[in-house]
């Protein structure tokens, strides 16, 4: 999922839940949002493709404020597959 999803998603109130774990060296977000085909749960990803890391938390939650995503869990554990993170 780019930015301009997220963006989108977030604005029609699509946005079931924001999960930030961590993974190589940083953080990388995934995103589980309704749609009428059901729910869905993509990593937010980079321009060129590949998941997108942030260094910090912080650049995490300076990201979800602009999307206005103002809660996102935190999951220290980084072993665990995509639709493990309920």
């Amino acid at each position: 999922m780019n930015q301009l999803k997220l963006f989108t998603l977030a604005e029609i109130g699509a946005i079931e839940r924001v999960v930030a774990k961590p993974d190589s060296g940083g953080w990388v977000v995934i995103v589980s949002y309704k749609t009428l085909a059901g729910l869905h749960i993509e990593p937010l990803e980079r321009q060129r493709k590949g998941p997108r890391v942030f260094s910090t938390l912080e650049a995490v939650a300076s990201t979800m404020r602009a999307a206005g995503i103002m809660e996102f869990c935190i999951n220290q554990r980084s072993d665990e597959g995509l639709s493990d993170d309920r």
